[in-house]
């Protein structure tokens, strides 16, 4: 999630740097605008069809409009990607840093993963479960350069670390992190989309759902007793 650049320059007055700000605030909001469109026809129309022509359209403006913002479609998955795990890795640190306890860090973590696509179920519909994985792959990798650690990245490892403590402070059975991460975030992510897609399931609420995986998920990880000599 890229915010467009605030250009400082001493020598201006009060009123040519108030008039940068809200150029450049005025930028953001277009993009917001332009991501909101794109985000609403990949839902509705498919990635596929989604075009920039198309987008422009939407919005009653000129394709070259949008290259003012977005060079090209590639770019703008990018950005899209980039908002949604911005304000996921927002939530993952907002409920695991504040928590000394390992385990109840990372369970806390688990359930912030759920409750965002809850939350944000457009976001979460167009990255997780619409753009092709080819698509946000492309994008973000040749985008390396200019983010060199993503956003995608960072939120996953939240995870990956909240298992490594929990490991190393004995909460967590040994094993492969990477892959105990992996199925963890398969578990919660299967969850939140059956959640996402058809709302209240008739046997349980979302509330209890969500409790019952993270107790299953957790206790099945737990460190096996040592057996009796």
């Amino acid at each position: 999630m890229t915010a467009v650049p605030i250009a400082i320059v001493t020598s201006t007055t009060g009123s040519a740097r108030a008039e940068t700000i809200g150029h450049a605030e005025r930028g953001q909001d277009r993009r917001t605008e332009i991501l909101a469109a794109a985000r609403e026809l990949m839902l509705t129309e498919g990635y596929d069809r989604t075009s920039m022509r198309n987008i422009a359209a939407k919005l009653n403006v000129t394709p070259t409009t949008l290259y003012l913002y977005f060079r090209n479609k590639e770019e703008l998955v990018f950005h899209l990607v980039q908002e949604t795990f911005g304000i996921l890795l927002e939530n993952l640190q907002s409920v695991m840093c504040p928590v000394t306890d390992p385990l109840c860090a990372l369970r806390k973590g688990l359930e912030a993963y759920i409750r965002f696509g809850l939350a944000y179920p457009d976001h979460y519909r167009v990255v997780f479960m619409t753009l092709p994985h080819e698509a946000k792959r492309d994008a973000c990798h040749k985008k390396q350069e200019e983010c060199c650690d993503s956003l995608c990245d960072q939120a996953y490892g939240s995870l990956e670390k909240g298992v490594a403590r929990c490991q190393a402070s004995g909460q967590l059975r040994a094993g492969d992190a990477a892959a105990i991460t992996a199925t963890l975030w398969a578990s919660v992510h299967g969850l939140a989309t059956l959640l996402i897609k058809s709302g209240d399931h008739p046997a349980a609420t979302p509330e209890l759902m969500i409790e019952t995986l993270l107790d299953t998920l957790l206790r099945g990880l737990a460190p096996e007793p040592s057996l009796p000599h």
